[in-house]
């Protein structure tokens, strides 16, 4: 099947899963930080943040080849760097107690903001 020849339909119930991934990504790192209990934070952090952005990955490759972006595209790229680069954060502030801080959450939550703006907005 060649790219762009999905059924409206596919395409919009991608965007659907797609937006849940991205949800599930963001409610994991702000799990990964509010909880007093360190347990509380790492199942955010594992069993939301993680898998939410495997999700959003497998989901946004599928959208880019249904919408004929290439997968080296730098908005792709970069977004794809900036998420990798907050759930690294995520890990690293529950891998041991008393690594939470606000500078932390910042980049977290910096990191996929700039995620989130490139996917929105595609430069370039």
């Amino acid at each position: 099947m060649d790219p762009g020849t999905l059924p409206l339909d596919t395409l919009l119930a991608l965007r659907f899963l797609k937006l849940g991934a991205a949800m599930l990504l963001c409610a994991g790192t702000i799990g990964a930080f509010l909880p007093r209990d360190l347990e509380d934070r790492r199942r955010a952090a594992y069993f939301l943040a993680g898998p939410g952005l495997g999700l959003s990955w497998a989901l946004g490759f599928v959208l880019a080849w249904a919408r004929g972006h290439s997968p080296l595209s730098g908005w792709i790229l970069g977004a794809l760097a900036l998420s990798l680069v907050s759930l690294n954060v995520v890990l690293w502030a529950t891998g041991r107690d008393g690594r939470r801080s606000g500078t932390s959450a910042a980049l977290a939550l910096g990191t996929l903001a700039g995620t989130l703006a490139l996917m929105v907005w595609q430069p370039g």
